[in-house]
């Protein structure tokens, strides 16, 4: 050591003993963050307990509607985030064998239950909408003269009244019906007829022929005639009418025979062969574009706290639901351990910060 150099001897005694100092120092400082870590901790804890707990959810969920109360939709969610969500979400999802096979183990279920089986349909629909449903199609004349009109124009119906027409014609020619009895000589004519396409040949060939023929020129003019007659006996008095004595047969049908003939093993591939395939169209893309942008431009600056109220969804309904919801999902994360582990790791990260080390060696050089 060199103990003639002015203060030598305090420069090497404070170079032996500073690490001793050091080591010291870090040793308070790491009890004090323990210490520190181990309060918060508790305290978080305290307020994730019963009955603090309730408490608590109510004061955020009640804080967090202040929020909402100041901003809008659009400042939560713009309309490109949501539609971002939709197609990862919704869109590119498709529906496993294991999902499908779920729903329909509880379609069948339901369907199956036997108090499903023998329940009226009363208690699906009661008189008061069924009376709302009439009225509606009532109130609708264009509507129904339109379904009316798309029905019986159709090529599938045409062919079908004609075939009917057809029939209808031969068994009258070629019948020696009560009819044909009734009116004097008629009855010979027909078997006169008969016996002379008979010499001809081929005779329903020949009839067929020449009976297609002329319905060919004129089933239009018979489909539009049906038409109108459709058309007249569906006015609104007829409608009322019949729905009156629909309704006590309808009211008392058992929801199993509603849905006896349902296949749902079929319907459920149909549903997920649909859908994988409408959901990849350009079509689907534009949909969800198109009602998103709607949305937003209608409401998406509105308060969003104001926008629930318009959907009927209050305040309290909002706390409620967080308090029923939240409170048994946080005894069982307490319970399990998981939020004092989740908590103590965080709390560990901020205590091990060099930032937060250098408040702490700060707190303990300050004088007291």
């Amino acid at each position: 050591m060199d103990f003639a150099r002015p203060n030598g001897y305090v420069e090497q005694l404070i170079f032996i003993i500073s690490p001793a100092i050091l080591s010291e120092s870090e040793t308070l400082m790491s009890h004090l963050a323990d210490a520190l870590l181990e309060a918060q901790l508790q305290f978080f804890m305290r307020d994730f307990a019963s009955p603090t707990l309730r408490h608590h959810l109510e004061c955020e969920a009640e804080a967090y509607c202040d929020l909402l109360e100041t901003l809008s939709a659009r400042e939560l969610l713009n309309e490109a985030q949501v539609i971002a969500w939709i197609e990862r979400n919704i869109l590119n999802y498709s529906p496993t064998d294991t999902m499908r096979e779920q729903a329909v183990m509880l379609v069948e279920l339901g369907l199956n239950n036997p108090s499903h089986q023998q329940q009226p349909m009363r208690q699906l629909i009661n008189k008061q909408i069924y009376d709302l449903m009439v009225q509606r199609l009532v109130e609708r004349p264009a509507l129904r003269q339109e379904l009316i009109h798309s029905a019986l124009s159709s090529p599938l119906y045409t062919r079908v009244l004609s075939d009917v027409v057809y029939h209808s014609i031969v068994d009258y020619l070629t019948t020696d019906n009560v009819i044909a009895r009734r009116v004097p000589g008629f009855s010979a004519l027909v078997k006169a007829g008969k016996g002379m396409l008979g010499r001809m040949g081929r005779l329903d060939e020949t009839l067929e022929q020449a009976i297609k023929a002329y319905l060919g020129r004129n089933i239009a003019a018979t489909a539009a005639f049906s038409e109108s007659l459709v058309d007249k006996a569906l006015n609104n008095n007829a409608i009322v009418q019949f729905a009156e004595l629909v309704w006590p047969r309808l009211e008392a049908y058992q929801l199993g025979q509603a849905t006896r003939h349902l296949e749902i093993q079929g319907l459920s591939y149909l549903a997920v062969l649909y859908w994988n395939q409408i959901r990849q169209t350009d079509y689907m893309n534009q949909q969800i574009e198109l009602l998103v942008q709607a949305w937003f431009a209608h409401a998406g600056d509105m308060p969003t706290m104001h926008l629930l109220r318009l959907l009927g969804i209050e305040r309290e309904h909002i706390v409620r639901e967080v308090v029923e919801i939240g409170e048994p999902l946080v005894n069982a994360w307490r319970d399990s351990g998981y939020i004092e582990r989740r908590l103590e790791e965080h709390l560990a990260r901020f205590f091990d910060d060099p930032a937060t080390q250098r408040l702490l060696n700060t707190q303990e050089t300050l004088p007291t």
